[in-house]
């Protein structure tokens, strides 16, 4: 699954003209709401995918307690220890977080945000390559006429020529 998720990964990065990093970050954070939408967690989760692996890694920010009463939100001193041996009492340790299912509605929730987050990285990709033609002259094909005004295939882009 990793390696066809970095392949996957690449591929969308050129297709779409989007960094590679901009699409695993958008991913990470897909994968956060879809992990908050299914568990509620109101705890400060982490998520991390390798770039070069595909691996991911979660991690949920605990407090350490005596006897745990939130097992979300809440870790015993002996399992922390485990984790960390210098923790405390009261003091915070990221936790190791596995998820196997998602379920239909969180795994909705991050293939929406994906889709979101990654027209927006698009939409400025293209912004970018023509922010610095404004007042130059480029070639394009000639779409539609509505009303007056000329719509511009420029490639990646659409332009209105009034």
């Amino acid at each position: 699954m990793s390696r066809e998720l970095i392949h996957l990964i690449e591929q969308m990065s050129k297709e779409r003209g989007i960094p590679k990093e901009s699409i695993i970050s958008t991913l990470e954070s897909a994968l956060l709401s879809a992990v908050r939408k299914k568990y509620g967690l109101q705890t400060e989760i982490t998520i991390k995918i390798d770039p070069k692996t595909g691996d991911k890694t979660m991690t949920a920010l605990k407090k350490v307690v005596q006897k745990v009463a939130q097992p979300m939100e809440e870790i015993s001193l002996k399992e922390a220890q485990e984790i960390d041996p210098s923790k405390a009492l009261d003091d915070m340790v990221e936790s190791p977080i596995v998820i196997d299912d998602f379920g239909r509605i969180a795994a909705q929730t991050a293939k929406q945000v994906l889709f979101q987050r990654v027209r927006e990285a698009e939409k400025e990709a293209i912004f970018d390559e023509y922010k610095d033609k404004s007042g130059q002259i480029v070639s394009g094909v000639v779409m539609r006429k509505e009303k007056g005004s000329y719509y511009i295939a420029l490639g990646r882009a659409e332009a209105l020529l009034l």
